[in-house]
């Protein structure tokens, strides 16, 4: 087998119905026996966007392709109700990114924004160009604030944990950053909240509000992290953390007794380096999944 040193992006195309159908089983796909070359193609961690046709005329989602298999029992309506199974090659996929369907109409990336060709319009699934991949990439991140990778991402060998760790505001940004993404839930850096951003929160679906949120402190007024978390918990009741160094969590103590009391018994306070090893630990975790054959 040839070893991959790019990741191929596709766009799947389907109904509203299909896709209503896809998501709610969790994730899967299926295509007609005349798209067996472009199914077969399909590796694990190929990255795929979910076009919905019409009425939608547009691309809703981004997922990731996790496992391929072949199915003989129906599963979309128009197969139910002729009692035969019409997309017998069937993916599954795990949903990085997708609307809300009471938005797919209005939020959707549309055909017009970024123009697709024949070539990528022709079959159910269809591999992108590189310049499509670079404007839908783009698009993506400016109205979803979601990023998007447009080629194989190498991944350096986990940071040892020991003295050597250097924690500063952005490397702990991205190691809280990643730690969502690993845990597969929506994981946004500069979350806006009214006229503030907090650093780093974690959100289940696309249209919830932040189940939990974390604001990092090197250095700076602490007053004001604390004061961003108390409002984000009492906005939405969210599972609030503060990341800073020993010394700036015991210095935290006197204003959680005081002006923060009422966060004092939610707020979770965790050092940088706790936040290192807790990444390596679940990078760590995922390879021996991935060894095992359960990712």
């Amino acid at each position: 087998m040839v070893m991959r040193t790019w990741t191929p992006h596709w766009i799947i195309m389907g109904p509203k119905e299909s896709w209503e159908t896809a998501f709610e089983q969790g994730g899967i796909w299926g295509v007609k026996h005349l798209v067996y070359p472009e199914w077969k193609a399909l590796e694990k961690g190929d990255i795929i966007f979910f076009y919905a046709t019409t009425p939608i005329k547009g691309v809703i989602g981004v997922g990731r392709v996790e496992t391929k298999f072949i199915q003989d029992k129906p599963l979309w309506p128009d197969e139910i109700a002729i009692g035969k199974v019409l997309y017998p090659f069937r993916f599954e996929f795990h949903t990085d990114y997708v609307l809300e369907q009471d938005v797919w109409g209005s939020k959707r990336i549309s055909q017009s924004e970024v123009p697709l060709s024949i070539q990528e319009m022709r079959r159910g699934i269809n591999l992108l160009l590189d310049r499509t991949v670079e404007k839908l990439s783009k698009t993506f991140e400016q109205r979803f604030n979601h990023a998007i990778s447009t080629k194989e991402e190498v991944k350096a060998p986990p940071t040892p944990v020991s003295e050597e760790f250097s924690p500063d505001h952005t490397k702990v940004k991205e190691l809280v950053f990643e730690i969502g993404k690993l845990n597969r839930l929506i994981s946004e850096k500069e979350y806006p909240m009214e006229n503030e951003r907090l650093d780093v929160v974690w959100r289940r679906i696309e249209k919830s509000v932040p189940t939990y949120v974390f604001e990092i402190q090197f250095g700076g007024d602490i007053y004001h992290a604390l004061g961003r978390l108390k409002h984000a918990f009492d906005l939405w009741n969210s599972n609030i953390f503060l990341i800073a160094q020993e010394e700036a969590l015991k210095n935290s103590e006197s204003l959680l007794n005081g002006t923060f009391h009422e966060i004092k018994d939610r707020i979770k306070k965790i050092t940088p380096q706790k936040i290192n090893e807790l990444c390596q630990q679940k990078r760590r975790w995922i390879d021996i999944e991935k060894e095992v054959g359960l990712l």
